[in-house]
């Protein structure tokens, strides 16, 4: 068997998910070791992963510049960017500390890297030394195909006007010709020392080709053509479309044995105490939303209080403190955090933001949903699929009334049909592990 090593960003999504990685192919007989550029040791450790740290990546490569004063401060500012143009560049370059992260790659004992698909350093360094890998992705397709929305949209195929094939080929146009001038707006203030150009110029560097490299739209500055590719997400949830070639759909990672630091105890027998509670549970996670967005979650708070039979589970991801909600309804308990995991598995309904996460870890459970995205990154185009593939409903957090959240919750509770859908997706992603589908992709990749 092989030794692999995983790299990812360590943000908390696919951090959790890879977890359930790491596991199983330890189970399948392979030696694993995880490694990041941000410092997650203790989460790492605590699993019994033995863990590496890699050097920190630079998001903003751009060098900083006097701070001028006066009405000409902006001219005086761009010239000196001018006259300094060369310096900058090469200072942007050193920056990226692209020497390090080569070592730290050729230092990996593994016969395969499994490396997250927005660490672009990485994958330049893991080409240039001949290093064997395998990009990883926590998302739905991010390549462009027909009948396929942009994944940062909450279009839905078939649904309106603007479900049609040709609307959606114009929201691709229009989404292309925005990023064109976003990209080309920073790099002409930057004068070329803005992310995306250093890492096209360490890639020229390197022979990493740059055929390869395909134009993005999200996330970060760029993906990758034919590079193979697994996203931890079911092909059952997608959208109809032609798929990309060697993206292969690993299936959902839920790591149920997730061990969590720094748990408050005082606040785990107050949790106890609600989850031991009779009635209908829900759950409403809102860990990207705004901080400031107390009038969605004091929406739903008033729809509970219409049904004091209901207990509803407010977890606020450390966004928000429970005490600036003020005074809540009797079945409306909120908490700064929660193992979410552990409330899923009581759960009756989710109510929550459409982060990929949260939807497998429903699936998981086989709990319906009610999503309101949060608006960032890919959740409207999350929000779209449990609509279309009918795991629940959606509403809009900004135009949705009390009223009409509590109406939506009564749905998703006494219509059979979710759960029902819920159950038969539960059982495709049951189907990925018993079948081995991720055992297989890197036995593939190790040929």
């Amino acid at each position: 068997m092989a030794r692999i090593v995983c790299i990812t960003t360590g943000l908390s999504g696919i951090l959790h998910a890879s977890f359930e990685l790491v596991a199983r192919l330890k189970a399948s007989g392979h030696e694993l070791t995880y490694a990041c550029p941000r410092d997650v040791r203790e989460k790492v450790v605590a699993q019994g992963i033995p863990y590496i740290q890699l050097p920190e990546i630079r998001l903003d490569t751009e060098p900083a510049s006097p701070k001028f004063r006066g009405p000409l401060r902006k001219p005086a500012r761009w010239w000196h960017k001018v006259r300094n143009a060369g310096d900058r560049r090469q200072q942007a370059a050193e920056g990226m500390s692209m020497e390090a992260i080569q070592a730290a790659i050729r230092s990996l004992p593994a016969e395969l890297l499994i490396i997250d698909v927005e660490l672009h350093e990485y994958i330049f360094a893991a080409y240039a030394n001949q290093k064997r890998f395998v990009l990883l992705s926590q998302w739905f397709s991010l390549w462009e195909s027909r009948d396929l929305p942009y994944l940062l949209h909450d279009i839905i195929p078939g649904e309106g006007f603007r479900g049609r094939s040709d609307y959606i080929a114009f929201s691709w146009w229009r989404v292309r010709l925005q990023r064109h001038w976003m990209f080309a707006k920073k790099k002409w203030m930057s004068l070329g020392t803005d992310r995306r150009s250093m890492l096209l110029q360490w890639a020229d560097k390197l022979g990493f080709p740059r055929d390869l490299i395909r134009e993005n739209y999200w996330p970060g500055p760029f993906s990758y053509r034919q590079l193979p590719v697994m996203s931890m997400t079911a092909w059952e949830m997608e959208f109809p479309h032609e798929k990309r070639q060697q993206l292969y759909y690993v299936g959902p990672m839920v790591f149920t044995d997730r061990r969590d630091i720094g748990v408050d105890q005082e606040e785990e027998r107050r949790l106890a105490r609600v989850l031991a509670r009779p009635g209908r549970l829900i759950y409403c996670s809102v860990s990207s939303l705004k901080a400031g967005d107390r009038q969605f979650l004091t929406k739903v708070c008033a729809a509970a209080a219409m049904e004091p039979e209901w207990n509803l589970i407010l977890g606020l991801g450390g966004r928000l403190n429970p005490e600036e909600l003020g005074r809540l309804p009797d079945n409306v308990h909120a908490f700064g955090w929660v193992p979410q995991l552990r409330v899923l598995a009581r759960a009756d309904c989710s109510i929550n933001h459409g982060g990929i996460h949260t939807i497998n870890e429903c699936i998981h459970f086989c709990v319906p949903m009610l999503v309101y995205s949060g608006k960032r990154s890919d959740q409207n185009g999350c929000a779209a699929r449990v609509a279309y593939h009918e795991m629940g409903l959606i509403g809009d957090k900004d135009q949705d009334s009390p009223e009409a959240i509590h109406r939506k919750i009564r749905r998703v509770l006494s219509e059979d049909r979710y759960r029902r859908r819920m159950r038969e997706l539960h059982e495709s992603y049951l189907a990925y592990k018993a079948e081995g589908r991720l055992e297989k992709v890197v036995d593939k990749m190790l040929v």
